[in-house]
């Protein structure tokens, strides 16, 4: 069995929090997940890394502290190596791997990635549409070099930078009669919820937002949940219930009549994407020039009707 340079990242945020439980926090991943990198490790060695003290907390073993050198040395061989190859290998340097949940990827990003291309046609950009903890994922792991997600990252081996904030609308079938129109989110409670799946940006922008007002998602009829926006969108024009994405997936419907927008007296939710990459590993040129370029491209207009 061959070390993982994830296992080893994690075993580094477990030893610098000295919980398994904040690891998974910072690093978005479950508890089992962060245990599952660390056994990983200490199968590989045949013996514990950490130990349970009898207050509770844990503290590295003899062995754990002598791994964590060794942790600390491997990861600025691996950011080494790749600086060094860099110059030898033309595919290396013109590669960018990104990363962006569903709604950064479909919606937000083609426009700014196609101007890019233009504006360095020797570039090989290489895109990955998936969940935003699988982005995280990516880059802790070093297989994504940037990420575009619409939920923040915790993780302090991260850099972020907020790209555009949207608004969550609420919205229901154009069919309802009468239209709900204006309510709260007491009254929101009498509606059958469809949501997207846990781990989601809009998922998280609301259930944040629901603890500033006091609630929680336990206190509505949650019947539904899904990955795609347009079943989503489907299910509520059928008529089997409400639901909330950000506007600019649901204006054109609106208009259209198709889904009628639930106007909250607490206000919209707002929703915020962000770029983000590594900080530890020094990024190419490459990536670089993409970094700032989508820091400074207009994204809004990818989206603007």
């Amino acid at each position: 069995m061959d070390l993982n340079l994830f296992s080893i990242k994690v075993f580094l945020k477990v030893a610098e929090t000295m919980s398994f439980t904040q690891a998974a926090n910072e690093l978005v991943l479950s508890q089992p997940a962060v245990s599952l990198q660390v056994q990983k490790i200490e199968q590989i060695f045949h013996t514990p890394l950490f130990i349970r003290k009898k207050t509770g907390r844990i503290a590295l073993t003899e062995a754990g502290k002598c791994f964590l050198g060794h942790a600390e040395e491997l990861l600025r061989l691996q950011r080494t190596v790749f600086k060094d190859m860099e110059r030898y290998s033309p595919a290396l340097r013109r590669e960018v791997r990104i990363g962006a949940c569903c709604i950064a990827g479909e919606q937000l990003l083609p426009l700014g990635l196609r101007a890019f291309r233009e504006a360095h046609p020797s570039s090989e950009l290489m895109l990955t549409i998936t969940k935003c903890e699988e982005v995280i994922k990516g880059l802790l792991a070093g297989d994504l070099d940037v990420g575009v997600i619409g939920l923040e990252p915790k993780s302090r081996f991260l850099h972020k930078k907020q790209l555009i904030r949207v608004a969550l609308v609420w919205f229901e079938s154009g069919k309802t009669q009468p239209p709900t129109g204006t309510t709260d989110l007491k009254g929101l409670q009498n509606n059958r919820i469809i949501l997207r799946e846990k781990g989601s940006g809009a998922r998280a922008e609301f259930e944040s937002f629901l603890a500033r007002n006091k609630m929680d998602l336990q206190q509505f009829s949650l019947v539904s949940e899904s990955e795609s926006n347009e079943a989503i969108k489907n299910l509520v024009e059928d008529g089997y219930g409400v639901s909330l994405l950000p506007e600019f997936m649901v204006r054109k419907d609106i208009d259209l009549g198709t889904l009628a927008e639930i106007h909250l007296k607490e206000g919209n939710p707002i929703q915020t994407f962000y770029l983000t990459y590594r900080k530890q590993d020094p990024p190419s040129a490459m990536v670089k020039e993409l970094i700032t370029f989508l820091s400074r491209y207009p994204i809004g207009k990818s989206v603007a009707a």
